[in-house]
């Protein structure tokens, strides 16, 4: 059975920005204004998770975290996901997608179904919403579905759902659990989906499974950290926690985080049960694993590890056999991750960024590998940084820090953050970015997104002075402090970037009023 909300198609921008862009001095070009891609929420008049004692608050309107996709077998079919209503603690009410069938130009909200309770679920939240379209043109919507902590201290009982549309997204199947866990100490986290670009009967789902050693797995209360649904901002905390105690392992704070992975070999018919695919230890953790296929055709999850000094880096595993098995780690990168994150340059208040995350692409003519994350090895704020690989991930060029955000005497107006990186059909490489250049002093934390590109036929991607072309993506600068809080004013711990046609589409959250966001697009051609 598919399910379908039904919604008027969007065409006309909905952004109540503030200010607007200072760009003297600054070379730059400015992209088409952005088009709006979500609507009112679906979820006013639903009151099925209004239950007593729900921690947190609820943000009605806010809107983060997209993510996109191209049909392969028509470019004018474009599919968004992002999360509806964010929890300040955790997940949202619900999760959306719209699609477009005029290459971006208008849209349609879609419901995804029975992936929460008011969705149809029977889980209170959904986090993490992640689209892939196959050859054939099928999507999958996967996603992470959970409860709230036991009044224990305990987890909720939480899952990976996957959602399979054949129509361009505009109706969406039931959701298929790949994996379902009530053991109060396990949570899945921070998942991703690649469709293989070569078979369409091979789809390959990752995320990290946190299992909290410490706790008994009958009795489950005593020492527990409650995750909340949210995996990053706990990651984050272990990370500091075992650079305090300087690798010390303890009983009350051990966990395990290993890398797991499923895939469906019948084009979403059914999934293989879930498996490891990477162990990193005692006290050490995956996050943000992320699959991409290589042009020799090797299925090659790539994540950060967290390990038990706190030290970070980003790891591959490779498959030879479209993930029956994998091989032993690689490292790509060792990565140079702030403690803070990205603070606004005024205020100082945290934003929640990518700060431990990553995204990687790849080139499948050529076979070159692409990373951008934030990095702090440049005057110890985040930045984005960037390293490619010419021989499948084997050896990686020395990080390079690419964002254009001009100096400032105040170095938090440097900071870029939130980085996507996509390969397009020239093989030119973009990659999008926030940055807080046109912020003043005088009222706001002004935010705008960024899209930078390089041709590596032309010129040399591993040094910055080759990426230019720099476009504005946002119509006017807008005021982080009104984005909703969620450790930190959320965005969204990722942002949508895929290839179309001769360039590529960026989807991406701003503010519109305090405690609310759009997600808006705007082609990079």
């Amino acid at each position: 059975m598919l399910f379908r909300l039904t919604a008027p198609t969007l065409t006309t921008l909905r952004l109540a920005l503030v200010g607007c862009a200072s760009l003297a001095g600054v070379s730059l070009a400015m992209a088409d204004p952005p088009t709006a891609i979500s609507g009112a929420s679906p979820f006013g008049g639903c009151t099925a998770d209004n239950m007593p004692g729900q921690p947190g608050t609820n943000y009605p309107g806010a809107e983060v975290e997209p993510w996109a996709d191209v049909n392969p077998t028509n470019s004018n079919n474009v599919i968004a996901a992002w999360q509806q209503d964010r929890w300040s603690n955790g997940g949202s009410r619900g999760l959306m997608s719209g699609y477009s069938s005029n290459g971006g130009t208008t849209w349609t909200p879609v419901l995804v179904p029975g992936i929460s309770l008011c969705s149809g679920g029977t889980f209170e939240r959904a986090s993490d919403p992640w689209v892939t379209i196959s050859p054939n043109g099928a999507a999958y919507f996967m996603s992470l579905s959970f409860m709230n902590d036991e009044p224990s201290g305990a987890g909720g009982d939480n899952a990976m759902l996957v959602n399979r549309s054949t129509d361009g997204g505009a109706s969406w199947s039931a959701p298929q659990a790949l994996i379902f866990d009530t053991d109060g100490q396990i949570f899945n986290d921070k998942n991703s989906m690649t469709a293989d670009p070569t078979d369409s009967n091979y789809v390959y789902a990752v995320w990290d499974r946190l299992d909290d050693l410490a706790l008994p797995h009958a009795g489950k209360p005593n020492g527990h950290v409650a995750h909340g649904g949210d995996g990053v901002v706990n990651a984050r905390q272990r990370r500091e926690d075992a650079i305090n105690r300087g690798g010390t392992v303890t009983n009350t704070r051990s966990y395990t985080g290993p890398a797991y992975f499923a895939r469906t070999s019948n084009g979403g018919v059914s999934w293989e049960t879930a498996k490891p695919i990477f162990d990193p230890g005692t006290n050490s953790q995956t996050i943000a694993n992320q699959v991409v296929v290589l042009k020799n055709g090797n299925v090659a999850d790539f994540f950060t590890e967290i390990d038990h000094n706190g030290q970070t880096s980003i790891g591959i595993v490779k498959s030879t056999d479209n993930g029956a098995t994998f091989g032993p780690r690689q490292t790509a990168i060792k990565t140079n991750i702030t403690r803070i994150g990205t603070l606004t340059p005024d205020a100082k208040q945290g934003v929640r960024d990518a700060n431990i995350l990553f995204d990687v692409a790849v080139d499948r003519d050529n076979g070159n590998l692409y990373l951008v994350w934030q990095d702090g090895r440049s005057q110890n704020i985040d930045r984005v940084a960037f390293s490619m690989s010419t021989n499948n991930g084997a050896s990686w060029s020395t990080p390079a820090i690419i964002a254009k955000t001009p100096y400032s005497s105040n170095k938090l107006r440097m900071q870029s953050f939130i980085p996507s990186v996509e390969v397009m059909a020239d093989h030119r490489l973009a990659v999008t970015y926030y940055d807080f250049r046109n912020d003043t002093a005088v009222g706001g934390e002004m935010t705008d997104y960024w899209a930078i590109t390089c041709d590596p036929t032309a010129g040399n991607c591993r040094l910055p002075s080759d990426w230019g072309n720099e476009q504005q993506l946002t119509a006017a600068s807008f005021d982080m402090l009104n984005a909703p809080e969620a450790f930190g004013h959320f965005l969204g711990d990722y942002q949508g970037l895929v290839k179309q046609g001769t360039g590529a589409r960026a989807v991406f959250a701003v503010t519109v009023a305090p405690n609310q966001n759009d997600i808006v697009t705007a082609f990079i051609p």
